[in-house]
Formats: C-alpha cells, sequence, structure tokens
C-alpha cells in the first residue's frame, strides 16, 4: 500500500496577520478552497471558511467567535474549531480543519 504523501507548507501572510480572536479568511486559488484562520489564546486554528449547513454556503469568517466555537452567521450552526465537529446544527457534516503555524514571524499552512 503506497501512501499519499503530506502536501508541504505554504507561507500565506506574517503571522501579525492575525491577531486574537480574529478570523481571517483565506482563499487557497490552486485548491479552489476558502479557509478561516484564527489565534485564540495565542494558538493558531485553520478550518474550512464555507459552512456545511446550507446551499449556497455561508462564510464563517463572518460569522461569531466565542472561544474555540464558531457560529455561522446564517443558520445557526456551531462548530468546534479545533476538531471541525459540529456542536450545534442545522450542519450535519464536519468542517475540514488544517494544520497551521507560525515560523520565524510566518503564518504557514499546509491543505
Amino acid at each position: 500500500m503506497v501512501e499519499a504523501s503530506l502536501p508541504d507548507f505554504r507561507t500565506l501572510a506574517n503571522g501579525d496577520a492575525i491577531p486574537d480572536d480574529l478570523v481571517v479568511p483565506y482563499y487557497l486559488s490552486d485548491h479552489k478552497l476558502r479557509i478561516s484562520i484564527t489565534r485564540v489564546g495565542g494558538r493558531l486554528y485553520a478550518f474550512d471558511d464555507l459552512c456545511t449547513c446550507s446551499i449556497p454556503p455561508c462564510p464563517l469568517s463572518g460569522g461569531l467567535l466565542a472561544g474555540t466555537t464558531i457560529l455561522c452567521q446564517c443558520h445557526g450552526s456551531r462548530f468546534d474549531i479545533r476538531t471541525g465537529a459540529v456542536i450545534s446544527g442545522p450542519a450535519t457534516t464536519a468542517l475540514q480543519v488544517y494544520e497551521v503555524r507560525e515560523v520565524d514571524g510566518q503564518l504557514q499552512l499546509r491543505a
């Protein structure tokens, strides 16, 4: 069995672009993917920016962040940003979460 190799980390921005408790969206054009990145208590989190509760999907970067819970502004679904798990619906599908880190003052993401 051959395992797929993990993609490399990519640099997105300076680390100071993500202050505590602010959700910032990024678009990865090569993957056609919207990702939100936030810092809570000094720790970085990255997750799908589009809520799984509706079509068309609603951007979570415009929602309310309370600790490690993000609330969808359109229909009220709540997600745990550490795991992507649905806390309450109407969403039933978890968010994808991504590895994110800060190295030498640069924000890096693996997606």
